[in-house]
């Protein structure tokens, strides 16, 4: 069979398990009712407290170990019977108030089973003024048991006691001999679809007097009539009084009874009525406490003054006799007492004294501060039963503050554990239940928001202040900022008129700078004229001495005779070729002293080479010799002249290595080639290199080694300026094995391949 979905849900009232608490009590001292109740689930609390509910499994466990520690197989019938004594009635009265005989309360029995039991429907029949059919159908098959069925029969037989029988009767309960017969045609247990009971009982003094009285009437008129034909009206005054005071006999017995059954049920109902206004009263009070607790707490904003007002409203509504608060002192790690009402002067001392860690040590964790870590409530209804739940710090200060009973509830806000609230009870009242959990866990949850708001309300009071003193602190920074801002408006405008004169002092200087560097270029050039003059001189030595010799061999040939036409004319052609050679020289260096006009894409290698050729014989005559290695086509924009200028100045430079320093092998190695996307020219000679004392000033203006009679010093330093400046690239130095390498980098072109 399928596990029942009804397993895990509430279905029975406490009120049937109390009635099996109250028969242990009475008739079975010797059973621990702690053990039967921690073996069930079951506190005490909930079995005292009328509105509560346990499921199958629990009440299952409750009567399997009831039926061990007593050892009555008939416990459970036994059980319900019990419910008609005196320790029961009130419960049971609730339900059948102002009910004169058993069988009207039967007419009500599926209004007041459904106060008990969830897991059945009950439907009753009367057979009979005396007899009555009971249809118990299950809400769900399989989900009860046996022992219930019997109980159920002993119930029924509870309802007949309470009307057959007086109260001082059942105090020798269950030795009542005249049980009403019930009769039980079918069982779930043996297979039915439903349980069908048919009580019957005898009949009360009340029912026959009530029967006799409405048949009495007709009989004695009809004997009367008969009395009065047959003795032909002899004695009819005597026979219709006698017949007149039976009647009224059996009249006034009949509503006597009637009045004492009513009377009976007025009493009840009386007993009933004022439970029922003490409820009514405890809810109001229980209503208003969380009305007026709302209501005032939600205008409060210091701490302090809401919990004693919290503590002032407890006092006033609620029926217990004492009360505390404890919050969390977080700089101290423990609960702190905060507020209370109900303790004397040694009462508050002994809670103010109470050490209530919230790591609690290694002494056991305290009722209070298990409480807050877990954040459940704690009810205890007997300190001798909880000593191991109270802990001993708690449990030495309640048995000196003669405390009976106390419930614990965390504080508990936005999931934080806050503190506790406690109330409790001296005098011996009733015993606190689940609702009176539920009612201080309201409150708690009120306290934790009121809690949390006067900590809002602090943090923006605090925060109102702090931001008046910043709103003042800065309007006194900011007035002193005008202030500084003013000065230093002066102070700027000063400055402006000095920068604008220094700014134009500055344009001045540059252009004078520019001008003096386009004079030192012009002197460079100037500087260069009379090495060109050298290196024309040696260019034109050798087609001179040509020349000559062409012109010297004319003679020489017409004397021989061999001056003929076509050797006139060789010696033409070889004339015209080295005249045009020179005249092409000529117009090599006119174009290296024309200035360029403007930047202009130019290949890298045809630059280098024309610059050779320009000192190509000057070298060979000083026995010089260079190579030059090209690799690609690189290509730069610039001004070409300039280029070439900046090359002759750094191979002028190696040249006067050569000569100062008296080398005997002089070479010198251009390289052309591209690197990264780079145009790249290194010139490198084997003259012994810089000293690296000067290194780093040798492109400094009017920086020479040679002295002022010899060098001027701007070469290499308008080499740079060429570079750098006009392409812009970058010209740097370093010794290399034997020698100085200087390298010019340049950003190549697109294409330049």
């Amino acid at each position: 069979m399928e596990p029942s979905r009804l397993r895990d849900m509430p279905l029975y009232n406490s009120r049937i398990i109390n009635s099996f608490i109250l028969l242990v009590k009475h008739k079975y001292s010797h059973v621990d009712i702690n053990e039967l109740l921690a073996y069930a689930g079951m506190k005490d609390y909930e079995v005292a407290d009328q509105a509560h509910w346990f499921r199958q499994d629990q009440v299952d466990r409750f009567y399997e170990r009831l039926l061990q520690m007593t050892g009555n197989p008939k416990i459970a019938r036994e059980a319900g019977r019990y419910a008609a004594s005196p320790d029961v009635l009130g419960a049971m009265r609730q339900y059948i108030l102002g009910l004169v005989d058993a069988s009207s309360t039967f007419d009500i029995i599926s209004k007041a089973t459904a106060n008990f039991t969830r897991s059945t429907t009950y439907n009753s029949r009367p057979l009979a003024s005396n007899m009555v059919e009971i249809t118990v159908t299950p809400v769900e098959p399989g989900l009860e048991k046996q022992y219930q069925c019997e109980n159920r029969i002993g119930f029924f037989e509870a309802i007949v006691l309470m009307f057959n029988h007086k109260l001082t009767d059942l105090q020798y309960f269950p030795e009542i001999r005249h049980l009403p017969t019930i009769q039980q045609p079918e069982c779930v247990f043996r297979g039915d679809p439903v349980c069908r009971y048919i009580v019957t009982w005898e009949k009360s003094p009340y029912t026959y007097l009530k029967k006799a009285r409405n048949v009495l009437l007709p009989v004695l008129v009809a004997v009367n009539l008969v009395l009065l034909v047959a003795l032909q009206g002899r004695g009819a005054p005597e026979i219709l009084l006698g017949s007149l005071a039976l009647f009224l006999l059996v009249w006034l017995a009949a509503e006597m009874s009637e009045k004492r059954a009513i009377k009976e049920g007025l009493s009840s109902t009386n007993h009933s009525i004022e439970n029922l206004l003490e409820q009514i009263d405890l809810n109001y009070n229980n209503a208003m406490l969380t009305h007026e607790i709302g209501q005032r707490l939600g205008n409060l904003t210091r701490l302090e003054e809401m919990l004693m007002d919290v503590a002032d409203i407890m006092q006033r509504r609620l029926e217990y006799d004492r009360g505390a608060i404890f919050l969390v002192n977080a700089q101290e790690g423990r609960l702190q007492l905060r507020a209370s009402y109900g303790y004397g002067a040694g009462e508050l001392a002994c809670l103010n004294g109470l050490d209530l860690p919230l790591d609690h040590g290694g002494d056991g964790e305290d009722v209070y501060v298990a409480c807050l870590n877990e954040q459940r409530p704690f009810l205890v209804n007997n300190l001798e039963q909880e000593k191991e739940t109270l802990g001993q710090r708690t449990l030495a200060c309640a048995m000196k503050n003669g405390t009976r009973a106390f419930i614990c509830c965390p504080v508990v806000s936005d999931g934080v554990s806050l503190g506790v609230l406690t109330a409790e009870n001296v005098k011996t009242k009733r015993p606190l239940v689940e609702r009176d959990v539920s009612l201080l866990m309201g409150t708690a949850a009120i306290i934790g928001i009121s809690y949390r708001n006067c900590e809002l309300i602090g943090a923006l009071e605090q925060a109102k202040q702090e931001l008046e003193q910043r709103v003042a602190q800065r309007t006194a920074d900011l007035e002193e900022s005008r202030r500084k801002i003013e000065l230093q408006h002066e102070e700027l405008t000063r400055t402006l008129f000095e920068l604008e004169e220094e700014t134009a002092q500055r344009l001045q200087a540059l252009e004078e700078l520019g001008e003096k560097e386009r004079m030192l270029l012009q002197q460079n050039r100037l500087a260069a004229l009379g090495e060109m003059i050298s290196n024309i001189a040696h260019q034109w030595r050798q087609p001179l001495n040509e020349l000559g010799l062409i012109v010297q061999e004319l003679p020489v040939m017409y004397d021989r005779g061999g001056l003929s036409r076509e050797y006139l004319g060789e010696s033409v052609a070889r004339f015209m070729k080295v005249l045009g050679h020179t005249s092409r020289t000529i117009d090599d260096f006119r174009n290296f002293f024309k200035p360029d006009k403007e930047s202009v894409p130019f290949r890298v290698a045809e630059v280098v080479e024309k610059t050779l050729s320009l000192v190509q014989e000057s070298f060979k005559t000083l026995q010089i010799a260079v190579e030059l290695h090209i690799s690609g086509n690189p290509v730069i924009t610039g001004h070409p002249n300039e280029f070439s200028q900046a090359i002759l100045n750094i191979l002028f430079n190696a040249r006067d290595a050569f000569l100062d320093r008296k080398v005997a092998s002089r070479e010198i190695r251009v390289a052309v080639f591209e690197e990264q996307g780079r145009s790249v020219v290194t010139i490198r000679d084997n003259a012994g290199g810089i000293p690296e004392e000067i290194i780093e000033k040798i492109f400094d203006p009017y920086f020479t080694t040679r002295g002022p009679e010899r060098g001027t010093g701007i070469g290499l330093y308008m080499s740079k300026v060429i570079i750098e400046k006009n392409i812009p690239g970058r010209l740097s130095a370093r010794n290399v094995a034997n020698g100085a390498e200087f390298r010019i980098e340049a950003p190549g072109q697109a294409g330049s391949g």
